[in-house]
């Protein structure tokens, strides 16, 4: 089957201050309205390959490339894409809101930011979003960022990035600092989300206990380098590198540490 790429970049190299390669040369795509995973273990370099895509790495890193494309156009840049085409799901949502402001506030002007509308239509989509995502808007949009739980902060950001209905969602680790239950009820959502707004999805993690439930494709990365890219099925099958197969069968004790990167 031939799939069709919505972001690709090639030749991706992320270098700190004394010069190591982080990430070190890797081609990496994404199949359009796919679910693409990229695991690995912590440290691999995955969170970076999501910070580089959306161009917010950390100012001691250098990243160089040698085409970005996006819809099969050559980006030079592609800070103007995100919210509206990009959204970005962050694991530390708590600092996604400032916490002196009422969240509906928030919300709204994040919309106008992107969207040149009235205060009363921009509303009437945040409140759409937040039933999305299955929270109560009035009371939402009433709360401040530290009533509400980590789970429905979460929420939140999700409701934040999809009112804004872009093509591509990036979900940085989005449950590694929620409990299991909840870490699976928002993997859920995410994935139910994807799927009824036609989203391409890219979400990294290292938790593979629900890779292969959720993933259409999926890419290994190991010490900076791209291991392994394929379909979901070949990691079913087991045809697949050897580090793959190691990491996915050692999967149980993967899940038994602890959930940051």
């Amino acid at each position: 089957i031939r799939m069709t790429n919505l972001l690709e970049i090639n030749n991706l190299t992320i270098k700190d201050e004394t010069g190591t390669k982080l990430i070190d040369h890797i081609n990496f795509s994404l199949k359009a309205s796919k679910v693409n995973v990229l695991v690995g273990e912590s440290g691999s370099g995955k969170s970076l390959t999501a910070k580089a895509l959306v161009q917010q790495l950390p100012n001691n890193l250098v990243m160089t490339y040698d085409e970005l494309n996006y819809e099969n156009k050559k980006l030079s840049n592609i800070h103007s894409l995100l919210g509206k085409e990009i959204g970005f799901i962050s694991q530390d949502y708590t600092h996604s809101f400032n916490e002196h402001m009422k969240l509906g506030k928030q919300l709204i002007a994040i919309y106008r930011q992107h969207y040149k509308t009235d205060k009363a239509k921009a509303k009437k989509i945040v409140i759409q979003a937040l039933e999305w995502v299955d929270l109560a808007p009035n009371q939402t949009m009433n709360s401040y960022r530290f009533s509400l739980s980590g789970g429905q902060l979460a929420r939140v950001q999700i409701a934040s990035v999809l009112m804004l209905n872009p093509k591509l969602i990036i979900a940085d680790e989005p449950t590694a600092s929620l409990d299991v239950i909840t870490g699976a009820n928002i993997m859920n959502l995410i994935k139910h989300l994807a799927e009824v707004h036609k989203v391409t999805l890219l979400l990294i993690t290292h938790n593979l206990s629900h890779v292969l439930n959720f993933s259409d494709w999926i890419h290994v990365i190991q010490k900076g380098k791209l291991v392994d890219s394929n379909h979901v099925q070949a990691f079913k099958n087991h045809d697949i590198a050897p580090y793959s197969l190691k990491l996915f069968n050692s999967r149980s004790q993967l899940k038994e540490g602890r959930n940051n990167d």
